[in-house]
Order: C-alpha cells, then sequence, then structure tokens
C-alpha cells in the first residue's frame, strides 16, 4: 500500500497546485471573454482535443503491453503519434462539417496539432506509469495543465487578437511546453542513473527500433482496448457530443453547464483523477508482477490487493459524501464567487446541487472500473466492449430525452444513469475475481454514526441555506459560510477519529 500512497502524495499535491491555478484564471475568463466563445472552445473544441488523446492514451496506458522484450513494448507505444495523426484525420473533417455551429479550419486544425503534439510525448507518460517514476508523471501533467491557462491569460493581458485565436495559440504553446520538457526530463534521467530506468542502457533505448518489431499479444491488446476506448468516450463526454451535434442548447447555455461542471469536477479533478491513474497503475503493476500468486488467490500479495481495495473504495465513499453533504446547500454560493451573475441567472446553483450528489457515483465507478480493469484479460475487456456499445447508444439516447424534458440538467442525470450501470458491471467482475474474499457491500460503506454526523449535516446546511442563503447580502452569505464551516469542522473530526481515512494506504 505504501507504494500506492507514494504514487497518490505526488499525483495529487501537483494537481492540486496546477487544478487550483487554472480554477483561479477561469474565475477570471468566465468575467471577460464572451460566454459564446467559452462555450464553443470548453464544450466542442476540447471535446475534440480530449477525444483524440483519450484514444490515443488509453489503450497504451491500460493494456497489458509490458512484457519481457523490452524494445518491442517501446516500439509499440511509440505508435501513439502515428494513432493520434490517423485519428485527426477522422475527427477534424466530422467536426468541421457535423458540428451545428460552423468551425474556422485553422482553429479547428490547432486543437488537432495540440492532440498531436502531445502524442509525441505520450511514450514517456507510458513509461512513468509502467516503471513507477510518480513524481515525473505528476509535474508533467499539472505543468500541463497550469500552462494552458496560463498562456491564456498571458496573452488576454499582453495582446489584442480575438478570443478564439488567443485559446488556439495557447493550446499549441502548452503542448509544445509540455513535450519538450518530458524529452529533456528524460534525458536527464538516462545520464543521471535512475534505478527506475535500469531496464534502459541509454536514451537511445526509449526510442522504437524498426528491426525489434512488435509482440503480436500487445498489438492485439491495443487494438481491442482502442475499440473499447472509443465506446467508453461516447459514454464519458455524451453530453459533451450531443451538445456539439446538435443544438439543443445555445453556445451561451453551453457555456454555464461547463462551467458549474469545471466547479463540479474540482473535487473530482483533484483527487479522483489522479487516484483513478495512481490506482490503476497500483493494481496492474502489483499483478503483472505478482501474476501467478495474484490469480491463486491463496498469497499475501493477493491479501494486500484486496485489502488496498477495500480501503480505497471506503475512503473514497466518504470523501464522495462530504462533497455530496456540503454541495448541495453551498452550491449557490460556489456559483456565485466562481462565475457571477452569469451563472447565477442561468440557473448555476439547481445544476451544481445535481452535480455534488454526481460527484459521488464518480468517485466509486473510477476505483471499481481501474481495479476491474487491471485484472480483465483481452477477451473480458472485448467482452466490456460489448456492454459499452450498448450502454453508448442507450446513455445518448437518454441524454438527448432528459435535455429536452430537463435541459442543461437532463445530461447529468444521464450521466448519473450512465455510471451507476458502469458501477454495476465493474463490481459483478470484482466479485468474479476475488471469489470469496470479494468485500462485502457493507464493508465499503461508512459507520453508522458517521452516516448520522453526515445527515445532520446536510440537515443543518439546508437549514442555514434557508435561513440566511436565501437572502441577498454579504451580511448574510458570511453566516451561511459559517454555519458550513462549523458543520464541516464537526463531520470532518468525527471522520478522522471513526473512520480513519487513508491511514491503511501508509501502512
Amino acid at each position: 500500500m505504501t507504494k500506492l500512497f507514494e504514487a497518490l502524495r505526488y499525483n495529487m499535491s501537483l494537481q492540486f497546485i496546477s487544478r487550483i491555478l487554472s480554477f483561479g484564471i477561469n474565475m477570471y475568463l468566465l468575467r471577460v471573454v464572451d460566454s459564446s466563445t467559452i462555450g464553443l472552445v470548453n464544450v466542442r473544441l476540447m471535446l475534440l482535443y480530449d477525444t483524440v488523446l483519450f484514444l490515443t492514451r488509453e489503450p497504451m496506458r491500460k493494456a497489458p503491453v509490458l512484457n519481457d522484450n523490452l524494445q518491442r513494448f517501446v516500439n509499440l507505444i511509440w505508435l501513439s503519434p502515428l494513432v493520434s495523426i490517423a485519428l485527426s484525420c477522422v475527427i477534424v473533417p466530422l467536426w468541421m462539417y457535423g458540428s451545428s455551429t460552423p468551425l474556422a479550419l485553422s482553429v479547428v486544425l490547432s486543437f488537432a496539432g495540440s492532440a498531436v503534439i502531445e502524442a509525441m510525448a505520450e511514450p514517456f507518460c507510458v513509461i512513468s506509469l509502467r516503471f513507477s517514476l510518480d513524481a515525473h508523471f505528476a509535474v508533467s501533467q499539472g505543468l500541463l495543465i497550469a500552462l494552458k491557462r496560463v498562456f491564456v491569460l498571458a496573452l488576454i493581458l499582453t495582446s489584442s487578437i480575438d478570443h478564439l485565436t488567443l485559446f488556439a495559440a495557447a493550446q499549441l504553446v502548452a503542448a509544445v511546453a509540455f513535450t519538450v520538457f518530458n524529452y529533456a526530463a528524460f534525458y536527464r534521467y538516462s545520464t543521471s542513473g535512475r534505478s527506475e530506468l535500469a531496464s534502459f542502457r541509454s536514451y537511445r533505448d526509449f526510442f522504437p527500433a524498426p528491426s525489434a518489431g512488435f509482440d503480436s499479444g500487445s498489438v492485439t491488446a491495443v487494438s481491442t482496448l482502442l475499440a473499447h476506448s472509443v465506446l467508453k468516450q461516447l459514454l464519458t463526454d455524451g453530453s459533451a457530443f450531443v451538445m456539439t451535434f446538435t443544438q439543443l442548447l445555445t453556445l451561451p447555455q453551453q457555456a454555464v453547464y461547463d462551467a458549474i461542471e469545471r466547479v463540479g469536477s474540482l473535487a473530482s479533478r483533484l483527487l479522483l483523477a489522479p487516484l483513478e491513474e495512481s490506482s490503476f497503475a497500483y493494481f496492474s503493476n502489483a499483478i503483472n508482477n505478482e501474476k501467478a500468486a495474484v490469480f491463486k488467490q491463496t498469497t499475501d500479495s493477493h491479501d494486500g490487493l484486496v485489502r488496498t481495495f477495500t480501503a480505497l473504495m471506503r475512503d473514497l465513499i466518504v470523501c464522495g459524501s462530504v462533497v455530496s453533504v456540503f454541495g448541495v446547500p453551498y452550491s449557490g454560493v460556489a456559483v456565485s464567487i466562481y462565475g457571477g451573475q452569469m451563472l447565477v441567472a442561468n440557473g448555476g446553483a439547481a445544476l451544481l446541487s445535481t452535480y455534488a450528489v454526481y460527484i459521488l457515483i464518480i468517485a466509486i465507478n473510477g476505483v471499481t472500473e481501474a481495479f476491474a480493469f487491471a485484472t480483465m484479460d483481452v477477451k473480458q475487456i472485448f467482452s466490456h466492449g460489448g456492454f459499452l456499445l450498448l450502454s453508448s447508444i442507450v446513455h445518448l439516447s437518454i441524454s438527448y430525452a432528459l435535455c429536452l424534458q430537463f435541459g442543461a440538467i437532463g445530461f447529468i442525470l444521464a450521466n448519473m444513469a450512465n455510471m451507476t450501470v458502469r458501477i454495476v458491471y465493474s463490481w459483478r467482475h470484482i466479485r468474479q475475481y476475488l471469489g470469496a474474499k470479494c468485500p462485502s457491500v457493507f464493508d465499503l460503506l461508512p459507520s453508522f454514526s458517521t452516516v448520522i454526523f453526515m445527515g445532520f449535516a446536510l440537515m443543518g446546511g439546508l437549514f442555514s441555506l434557508l435561513l440566511f442563503g436565501s437572502t441577498l447580502g454579504l451580511s448574510h452569505t458570511l453566516s451561511h459560510l459559517a454555519v458550513g464551516g462549523v458543520l464541516f469542522v464537526m463531520l470532518a473530526l468525527h471522520i478522522w477519529q471513526t473512520e480513519r481515512p487513508f491511514v491503511a494506504l501508509v501502512k
């Protein structure tokens, strides 16, 4: 468990700093950039960028490609740039001619190009995850997140370029800086003799050697997971796809939805995203390193995995529940601080309250999928792809129908239903894999006293919302926050004394 804790410590601390910096800059951008531009960039163009990168990264990072032949492993992960180029050639025309809003070719190419540039550094990211270079991975990801917003802010303050072009330029510059950092860092590692990279004799060994060829099993695994990732992307960003290719929401409405999602997902981006990345790397490496022992299900190694999984699930359910408890009554204050009147006037508080409940579901899904994928073979991944195919069709249909009925909140409700179904599927696989040693659902839940404290905190927050939060004015807002602060401290002290979150991971 100590290895997982070390990975989490690096990943969360660096991403915390970068996410908070990005969050602060976004608060400023919402007040100076036209809402239509924000909706266009943050929903449609970022969806293009995210789709290319996700389909490039996911197969290489999660497929079982590390084997005895190191050079074949290196050859395979260096297909990442070629995969990103091929994906861009398909996706760019789709966005140009299928988007419900006209897009400039130069801007679309800038976002696709930034994804291709970042893919040129992806082999180093895969090596970082596979060879436990936790600090490097955390620094590089944090740097990328921060640079995107820092460059946007710098260009807004120093130039008169139109904002859409400015976002595109910042995206390219950040991608170049991220890629250069990875190349330079690994050159330094090759000359300084990092123990984790002892298998690589020189800097040249980090690059492909065509004469070594490819491992056929690894190619099959990556190909299967690539098709699987297409379906997962449709499920994960289904609402963004619906907004991009339909006119259910206007660009300003999309800007509001995106802003609320950024506020709501701050907790998931700070804690859950790095936790899922580190958890998958830990589970995958532990299973691959001790594969025979783990699958016999009678060894200390297997028991250690079960203890780690159980502790992670319990801690995440506790943390996710706390976010939900305080997110519902304090969403209005958060929306007002983050985006001002634009978000408040467009129903931002109701959106964020719904998203606060969704965060708990995201937390559970992240770790269950990480463990499930780490223990799946190629056949099981292919079977899971069939499940995702059916789920993606249903999810997109539900997203469209619920958006028509409830507006932007319908997207969050559809995502909640989608995640819940995915949790059930992953849990079925986990129970089959762990057998009799699978923890009971009750082992993953907070203690009864913690549930009572959470209920008390929720009722107290809602009463404070009725008493203070519904009245405009600084004094009422501060009173509402003071009540929340007292309730949070009381709940946090109780949780620390009874649940001891994340303590087990250090042992």
